[in-house]
């Protein structure tokens, strides 16, 4: 093996311990790297087979961090998620494995800090506010009711 094979496979081990990668994510970085296609897909090979990278590891962090750090909802997560090639069979899963109550507490503080940064905007910007953040309008439409209830 040359000493460019083993620099790339530095790098890329080094991409991959980093934070959780996608299988896509990482045949784009070998591919900026100017590696061949069909040696990236078996460096990439290697890398599932030592578990650098692993779509369901890298979708249930994602998951995690995008609803606990960004307060995302599922449409936008589920969104991201296949952009980063993440099948989608995975996404449902990991997207059923989310904690409920977060999710509407979640739902709940972006949509008081929204209204109390835009108290003379009304409910269809709130709304339009909330999908943008990836929340349905099913969802939007439940938590609404919740708060006329005396």
């Amino acid at each position: 093996m040359g000493s460019h094979t083993m620099d790339v496979t530095d790098k890329i081990l080094k991409y991959c311990a980093f934070q959780e990668r996608s299988c896509r994510e990482v045949l784009r970085k070998l591919a900026e790297l100017r590696i061949p296609r069909q040696d990236a897909e078996q460096l990439l090979e290697e890398l599932k087979e030592q578990n650098y990278v692993n779509d369901e590891r890298f979708a249930e962090c994602f998951v995690r961090g995008k609803m606990n750090n960004n307060r995302w909802g599922r449409v936008k997560i589920r969104i991201e998620l296949l952009k980063r090639g993440v099948d989608d069979a995975i996404i449902s899963e990991k997207l059923k494995m989310m904690d409920m109550d977060l999710y509407a507490k979640n739902l709940q503080h972006i949509a008081a800090r929204w209204q109390q940064e835009n108290p003379s905007k009304g409910r269809d910007h709130l709304t339009r506010f909330l999908m943008s953040k990836g929340y349905t309008y099913d969802e939007i439409r439940q938590w609404a009711s919740n708060q006329e209830e005396p």
